[in-house]
């Protein structure tokens, strides 16, 4: 493979990034609107998002095994061109059963996307540069999701509600050719020994009981199940329901978040390469689930305001931390399958934080899923902390003997 350079990497890890997480937030403001304007119950029009995240979830290790069959560059190829082709499918669906069908093949191309691009991170990044790159990679996406909500909603009050959609398949095919131009296959994967489409079980196996890795994706498991049970379900509906607040402020409230997000990334990111992986995850764990611990105590818009900033303090070391350390763990193993095996992790909490906290608060009350998420939090951050080990491995100091 060709010497990386900043270039590079902007062009073919960060701007593509940009470009897809820009799409996927753009159709965030509008998405239940538009699902809800095929006339069906407000059950069947959460399924836009359900949909969505079942056709990652379960593309997440097939799609692991087969770039290490066929590479990476191919399978980011065809993941973008079919996020961007079901985009403009989605706006064209004459009934809601086609659209939720082209929702679980954007899903699908999300997988094939977001873990070759992982696998292609694991490939190329050297582990005393992983936290600091890695975090410029998060920088961009967050760049794009905090951009995307409001120009969809602009979009769509200009052109009509289908019309984001339409953008956000102009931001996939944007990506698509960046990611055509610049991304190069690394030359060591074209050579792997690691060849086969039977099921590696062996492989899955000594993974598995790998404990850093483990650890680690039980980190990734809890934070996707906060983000998508906590800050994107429960934390709208508190504010809405409890503390009375508008669409307005309720969007201000979870932006509090992003930005904590945006400004810690890159910062974090130097405090995996030079303090470790495990002190950042553990500390990231433990103060997202303190802050789950203050919202039930803020009733006002500025009180949930500065919960939602201490959140984003916690969630900032959240994503990139665990997957540095999985990373790590996993360096002699095959790249696909061990990607693979912790983006399904991660993706068992996105689908499953919604439907469980949700019952949790139909159960007891709005305020009763934030202490339930700390304890889970709180707990995972007991448990990396006693079983984890530290898998950065520092460089000694030129002329220093070994031991």
């Amino acid at each position: 493979m060709a010497e990386r350079s900043k270039t590079s990497d902007i062009l073919s890890i960060y701007v593509p990034s940009f470009f897809i997480f820009l799409g996927m937030s753009i159709i965030s403001p509008i998405l239940p609107i538009y699902a809800k304007s095929f006339d069906v119950s407000f059950a069947l029009a959460s399924m836009a998002i359900s949909m969505y995240a079942i056709g990652r979830l379960i593309l997440d290790f097939p799609v692991g095994i087969i770039a290490d069959n066929f590479g990476r560059r191919p399978l980011m190829i065809v993941g973008t061109l079919l996020m961007a082709v079901t985009a403009y499918l989605n706006a064209t669906a004459d009934n809601f059963w086609l659209f939720l069908f082209y929702r679980f093949l954007q899903g699908a191309g999300s997988a094939m996307w977001m873990t070759a691009r992982t696998v292609l991170l694991a490939d190329i990044l050297k582990p005393e540069e992983r936290g600091r790159v890695m975090s410029y990679f998060q920088s961009f996406m967050l760049i794009g999701s905090a951009a995307g909500p409001t120009i969809g909603g602009v979009v769509a009050e200009a052109w009509g509600i289908t019309a984001p959609f339409y953008f956000y398949a102009l931001t996939g095919f944007v990506s698509l050719v960046l990611t055509y131009v610049w991304v190069r296959e690394p030359e060591f994967t074209r050579h792997s020994e690691h060849k086969g489409l039977g099921f590696p079980m062996d492989v899955v196996k000594r993974i598995l009981v790998n404990r850093s890795f483990l650890m680690a994706s039980i980190a990734t498991f809890t934070s996707f199940f906060l983000m998508t049970g906590i800050r994107s379900t429960i934390l709208p509906l508190y504010a809405s329901d409890v503390v009375g607040l508008n669409t307005t402020e309720i969007g201000t409230v979870i932006t509090c978040a992003t930005i904590v997000n945006l400004f810690l990334t890159i910062p974090i990111g130097y405090a995996l390469d030079l303090k470790g992986r495990k002190p950042v995850i553990v500390a990231s764990i433990a103060v997202s689930g303190l802050a789950c611990l203050t919202f039930p105590f803020a009733s006002s818009f500025i009180l949930l305001c500065l919960a939602a900033l201490i959140l984003g303090v916690g969630t900032s070391g959240a994503q990139q931390a665990p997957l540095a350390m999985a990373t790590d763990a996993t360096i002699h193993e095959p790249h696909g399958i061990s990607m693979g095996i912790y983006r399904f992790f991660g993706d068992i909490g996105f689908v499953f934080g919604p439907v469980v906290l949700g019952l949790v608060a139909d159960a007891s009350g709005l305020a009763t899923p934030f202490y339930v998420m700390a304890g889970i939090m709180l707990f995972n951050a007991a448990l990396i902390f006693l079983f984890a080990e530290e898998t950065l491995v520092r460089k000694k100091p030129r002329g220093e003997a070994g031991p």
